[in-house]
């Protein structure tokens, strides 16, 4: 699944949950190599810092020092993460004179703006842990969905299989029925008797069994077609085919469909009424 050009906050946690729900069968290796590019942009924006990391390293008395952090030039910062290096605020506390400004006997009213700028400064550290963790998710999970398995993976598809054996007319075309649903995922989708495709085409496979309805009178043939609902064109057909010394036939039937498109799987039993049973209709969208 494609992501989102230009993406805000909401549009990344959304491609992030949709994506996570479509099944991706790619190797570990993809995994990994999907993970590294992203995991290294979360650690350097982390660990970067700006010039006012390196003011508040240089002036900030010692019992108020915090851990600050910044990254893409956002000016967001906070109390770091234990184990990453402050680079901002060790490069302002060895800077000539900072011991003297740090030790300096503060007014109440400049102590009470460094407690102040603590407390905001750990908010927009977690305001950045926050940041930090969308992106990487958006990161990995674009670079992730962008493979080759993912995309496959990601293509609509259906497959719906018959109930109870349905009575076809002798004579005439019938509609028939696929009602019980193993997974469907649109576009195409499939309503029992019909179906239709998205802005992609897709391919549409089904099979039916057909036994006689009347065994010591079976019909003679049976014959099955994929047509365009609105257009009535034959996508696929197959028969007449003659019934077997049970009364008995298969067919198997698959075709290309066209984007925007209904369809539907229709029968027909020569001479005498018949039953289609043990069926199944998938479908599975194109790529382009």
């Amino acid at each position: 699944m494609p992501a989102p050009n230009d993406p805000d906050y909401f549009d990344k946690v959304n491609y992030v949950i949709d994506a996570w729900t479509i099944a991706c069968d790619a190797p570990w290796y993809i995994y990994v190599e999907a993970l590294k590019p992203a995991l290294l942009n979360a650690f350097i924006t982390l660990i970067s810092f700006g010039w006012a990391d390196v003011a508040r390293g240089y002036a900030r008395p010692p019992d108020r020092s915090s851990r600050r952090r910044s990254g893409k030039g956002k000016g967001k910062g906070g109390r770091g993460l234990r184990g990453l290096p402050e680079f901002g605020n060790m490069a302002g506390r060895n800077l000539p004179g900072s011991e003297e400004v740090r030790g300096a006997n503060w007014s109440n009213g400049a102590k009470t703006l460094w407690r102040i700028d603590t407390v905001a400064q750990a908010a927009l550290f977690w305001w950045l842990v926050a940041d930090v963790t969308i992106d990487f998710a958006f990161e990995f999970t674009s670079l992730l969905y962008e493979t080759r398995w993912c995309k496959e993976a990601a293509r609509g598809r259906f497959s719906w299989q018959k109930g109870s054996g349905e009575i076809v007319l002798p004579g005439f075309w019938n509609e028939i029925n696929f009602n019980t649903k193993d997974y469907e995922y649109p576009f195409p989708n499939w309503l029992n008797n019909w179906g239709n495709t998205g802005i992609k085409g897709a391919t549409i496979s089904f099979s039916i069994d057909w036994e006689p309805l009347i065994p010591s009178a079976p019909p003679s043939a049976y014959s099955s077609k994929l047509i365009n609902l609105i257009t009535g064109q034959v996508y696929a057909t197959d028969g007449p085919t003659l019934a077997d010394a049970d009364g008995k036939a298969t067919h198997v039937l698959t075709a290309d469909v066209g984007r925007l498109s209904q369809f539907a799987v229709r029968g027909w039993s020569e001479g005498a009424g018949a039953v289609a049973k043990d069926g199944v209709i998938i479908g599975l969208e194109d790529m382009l």
